[in-house]
């Protein structure tokens, strides 16, 4: 699967994403203020759920199923204000959309 090849982690309380042309983009977790998911009619044939989280100055992106994504959620989970019921009617949805699930605005 083409999610596969790219990769997240979290170390040292940074949140690291490298794509699959091994170009690395990182968001200290502390400074992390908006987490949203966007969800696209393309399954199951394309990427129909893209994570990004933004510091406020950059954003990053990568798709659910990407290598190391399991351990990143249970992490964002934890941030006060994060918002479990809009991940939850992400997971639901097959149209194209945005779901805000966390705004520290």
């Amino acid at each position: 699967m083409f999610e596969e090849e790219w990769h997240v982690q979290i170390s040292n309380h940074v949140l690291e994403v490298t794509n699959p042309k091994h170009d690395v983009q990182r968001i200290q977790l502390e400074d992390i203020k908006g987490i949203a998911i966007q969800t696209n009619d393309s399954g199951p044939a394309g990427s129909d759920v893209i994570w990004f989280v933004s510091d406020g100055n950059s954003t990053i992106s990568f798709p659910m199923g990407a290598t190391g994504e399991n351990n990143v959620l249970p992490v964002f989970q934890k941030f006060d204000g994060f918002d479990n019921q809009e991940l939850i009617n992400a997971m639901g949805s097959t149209e194209n959309n945005v779901f805000i699930l966390l705004n520290k605005a």
